[in-house]
């Protein structure tokens, strides 16, 4: 208990601080042995698909931010797509505890005024120059600064153990989406577009290789838990909703990315109110993207990486690394995950 003290007060002082530590201490790694067993497992069996994947010109990638023993192995399909960037950009999502905890802000995005946030290796740094350039691009009524809301929201701290093992020098910012209608989310995302580009001219930098993204999100959550079981409870319902989850991706987030088939996306999770917890960071992180692609005069296109689920999945065989589990999985609770990623052509 003496040397966690310690080490918390090191940070601390070592980071004038502000840094961010950890929230889930339990579904993800807080330890470089952690990462490091579960990106080894991971990859070891999913040898096969990944030869199969090209590694180069990606500039974003969808991710889940489930627990990592859980959603390893689709997430060692994402991540190191766009690691090697200087800084990594993530669209977070904002749940129900933070929401909670601001009154349920609403047509804004959230950032965070830390300077680093705890992770397996060593503190990651935030890219506290590309965040003040943003909030100043920005109207007043775009964004609103919070500690609070980013100490206890996960999705973004899920990617950083990933992050930093694949690149140990990666800056990051996490940016929470919150709810918005989709001519709100197509007006904010333009001027967050307009800005990371003026951005990049400014210092010169190349999308993909200097900053890169990462949209958050776990797909449906299935099951009484989540008031949420249009098709039963059964293995046919499995295959009936995962089908559904394959769908979505394939159709609306992949192939070539347009306005019209984001809209689309957005019209049919609201309307149908199927469980993607990143029913807002996906639209508007892709849409945000698609703008970047446009503005600078290419197409933003999407390939399927992997597609898989708890139940399918279940856990990887990492044992006494005390990694854990923060919810079950079964046929009647299970969580879906997608890895797209996404190149300028």
């Amino acid at each position: 208990m003496r040397k966690l003290v310690f080490f918390a007060l090191f940070l601390s002082l070592a980071f004038g601080g502000s840094i961010r530590h950890f929230y889930d201490n339990v579904g993800f790694c807080t330890r470089a042995p952690q990462i490091e067993a579960i990106v080894k497992v991971a990859t070891s069996l999913e040898k096969k698909s990944l030869a199969k994947e090209s590694g180069t010109g990606y500039i974003a990638v969808i991710s889940p931010h489930d627990d990592h023993i859980l959603a390893g192995r689709v997430y060692v399909h994402a991540i190191p797509k766009i690691a090697g960037a200087k800084t990594i950009v993530i669209f977070a999502v904002t749940h129900h505890k933070a929401r909670v905890a601001l009154k349920d802000p609403k047509n804004v995005l959230i950032f965070d005024d830390y300077d680093a946030w705890e992770a397996p290796y060593s503190p990651i740094k935030v890219d506290t120059g590309l965040r003040t350039f943003l909030e100043n691009s920005l109207g007043k009524g775009d964004f609103i600064v919070s500690r609070k809301a980013q100490a206890i929201e996960h999705s973004a701290e899920a990617m950083i153990p990933f992050i930093q093992h694949y690149n140990r020098n990666a800056k990051i910012l996490a940016i929470m989406v919150t709810e918005m209608n989709f001519w709100r989310m197509k007006e904010l995302s333009q001027k967050l577009a307009k800005a990371f580009i003026s951005y990049m001219k400014e210092k010169h930098l190349t999308p993909g290789k200097d900053i890169a993204f990462i949209i958050s999100t776990d797909t449906t959550h299935y099951g009484p838990d989540f008031n949420y079981s249009p098709f039963g409870l059964d293995e046919i319902a499995h295959k009936k909703a995962t089908a559904q989850d394959r769908e979505l991706g394939r159709n609306f987030l992949s192939g070539q990315i347009t306005e019209e088939k984001i809209r689309l996306f957005a019209d049919r999770v609201w309307g149908e109110k199927i469980t993607w917890c990143g029913r807002f960071s996906v639209p508007f992180g892709i849409l945000t993207v698609h703008n970047l692609a446009r503005l600078n005069g290419k197409k933003l296109i999407g390939t399927p990486l992997r597609y898989g689920d708890s139940y399918s999945l279940g856990v990887l065989p990492v044992f006494r690394m005390g990694i854990g589990l923060t919810a079950p999985f079964s046929l009647k609770h299970w969580v879906g995950y997608w890895a797209i990623g996404y190149r300028m052509k």
